[in-house]
């Protein structure tokens, strides 16, 4: 059985708060990243509503993440589904292109100098 991976204590900070997060070691990075990403549209969405509590803030930033998360995912899976659209489109245009196994000429009869209809005279 593999090792798990190593992980480490970090703290990043958000709104003015620390918190101590565990991540694996090569997530470290990443995670301090989208700690950053987060701070600032907290803070971004702080600014424009300074009376409002931080845990509106907090659920007003997560409703509009999630939101755009949503938008993503749609937008992937409607270029998804035109992708196979057009791939079965262009399989059937192969398909229709290329002849079947039955009327194709046989090889060997034209090696030989034969052609499909019968040896040559």
């Amino acid at each position: 059985m593999a090792d798990p991976e190593p992980t480490k204590s970090i703290r990043v900070r958000i709104l003015g708060r620390e918190y101590a997060l565990r991540v694996q070691e090569d997530d470290e990075a990443h995670t301090r990243r989208i700690a950053s990403s987060v701070d600032a549209r907290m803070r971004q969405f702080k600014d424009n509503h300074p009376d409002q509590a931080e845990l509106t803030t907090a659920v007003m930033t997560a409703l509009t993440l999630a939101e755009e998360l949503y938008l993503q995912r749609e937008e992937h899976e409607d270029g998804t589904t035109a992708l196979n659209e057009e791939l079965a489109r262009l399989s059937k245009q192969l398909e229709e292109a290329t002849p079947a196994p039955d009327d194709a000429p046989d090889a060997d009869a034209q090696a030989a100098g034969d052609s499909p209809d019968g040896p040559t005279p």
